[in-house]
């Protein structure tokens, strides 16, 4: 009932909350003058009873246990009734999914959150999921194609939609700093979480990682034993205990060496006053291998019209080990040589003659756009070009049937 988790609910599901919460304890408490007042009438009934025959005796039994089976069903259908109404008038269609998309985040199960993702209805997400689904196409690999697949805006990538940062949004960005290699960030946030909102058991699980990948394994060991009292996570803390000790399974060791490679060097304050594109920079400056910083930095340049910072930075793609410039990279730099008038010459930048030709075709349907036809020109366009860079530039947001 806190506010971090009731912020944007609605009035009548916190009352609905504390209702419910509020109706075993207020059961228990009348329970006791309701036996004592039922005994009462019971006892009364039964001394009447006494001097009447047999069957008589049962037809009033049957006659007066009317009223109690009533009241009985009474206190078993009103919570049902109460939940019910509940549920029908705070029902969200979007709960579900968003929850959903939430848990296999944690559970890092990336496939199943891009498959959710394409069955949302049209005009239904926010920004955790848009950046759940940005990490889902990191890990699987598809950032720099299938980007504008999904409804897209540029809070997703850093949650920066709020004014007050949410627990939520520290809770989430606690991961995505983890995997940046910003892990003084991380730590601050896994911090700020364990002082101010007392959700210790994530906490301390992240400031153990935090601890780990900076190689201070004794601090790292001081979090885990505190996280051994933590009823969930208990055998979470055990596990990593023990590897801690004797030592992390492989995938593991070259995970977290990994990681440790794409650390700040020591000094870089990671206080979080830079901004976005200031502290990516920082991160690829001082790793130019950290792939997933430099997608994550292109994304920022996608979503937010920098052709030419773009354009500036195709020339890391040989660095990261990419034999051709991605799909929605080849589009930007095709929109920021036309905006510059500029040959458009595939050998220059090795863009794709497929790519080129969709570029032109765009432009055609694009220009027979006029005020008779606009509906219809922009569905083909959807349907065609809908996910592609072309559009989003064009129109700003994802063409969506």
């Amino acid at each position: 009932l806190s506010r971090v988790v009731t912020t944007g609910m609605k009035t009548f599901s916190k009352v609905l909350i504390i209702v419910l919460y509020c109706f075993v304890p207020a059961c228990v408490l009348l329970s006791f003058p309701g036996r004592k007042l039922f005994s009462r009438r019971e006892q009364k009934r039964r001394a009447r009873s006494k001097h009447k025959r047999k069957k008589t005796r049962t037809l009033i039994r049957k006659k007066k246990l009317s009223p109690n089976i009533l009241k009985k069903s009474a206190i078993l259908i009103f919570p049902i009734t109460l939940t019910a109404v509940g549920i029908y008038f705070s029902y969200e269609p979007m709960s579900k999914p968003l929850l959903l998309a939430h848990d296999y985040s944690l559970g890092k199960k990336w496939e199943k959150l891009l498959d959710l993702g394409r069955s949302l209805p049209k005009g239904k997400s926010n920004a955790y999921f848009h950046h759940d689904i940005v990490r889902a196409l990191y890990h699987t690999g598809r950032l720099p194609y299938d980007l504008l697949q999904f409804p897209q805006t540029p809070h997703g990538l850093f949650l920066t939609h709020e004014k007050k940062v949410s627990y939520l949004t520290q809770f989430k960005l606690c991961d995505a700093y983890l995997e940046l290699g910003q892990v003084n960030m991380a730590e601050k946030l896994a911090s700020e979480i364990l002082a101010t909102k007392n959700h210790s058991g994530f906490a301390l699980e992240k400031l153990a990682w935090a601890n780990m990948i900076k190689g201070q394994n004794r601090n790292a060991g001081i979090y885990l034993n505190a996280l051994k009292k933590d009823l969930i996570h208990h055998s979470t803390a055990e596990e990593m205990l023990e590897a801690l000790n004797n030592g992390f399974p492989p995938n593991q060791t070259a995970y977290i060496d990994s990681l440790r490679s794409y650390v700040l060097e020591a000094g870089h304050p990671g206080t979080g006053k830079d901004s976005i594109e200031q502290m990516l920079t920082a991160l690829l400056d001082s790793n130019p291998r950290n792939k997933m910083v430099f997608e994550y930095l292109m994304a920022s340049f996608l979503l937010t019209g920098q052709l030419e910072k773009i354009a500036a930075n195709i020339k890391r793609l040989d660095d990261l080990g990419y034999q051709n410039i991605p799909t929605l990279y080849e589009e930007a730099l095709l929109i920021y040589l036309s905006s510059k008038k500029q040959k458009i010459d595939s050998s220059r930048f090795n863009i794709s003659p497929q790519t080129i030709q969709r570029f032109y075709k765009f432009g055609q349907i694009r220009s027979s756009m006029q005020a008779f036809n606009r509906r219809d020109v922009l569905n083909r366009l959807i349907l065609e070009f809908g996910s592609s860079y072309f559009f989003f530039y064009t129109f700003g947001s994802v063409g969506i049937v």
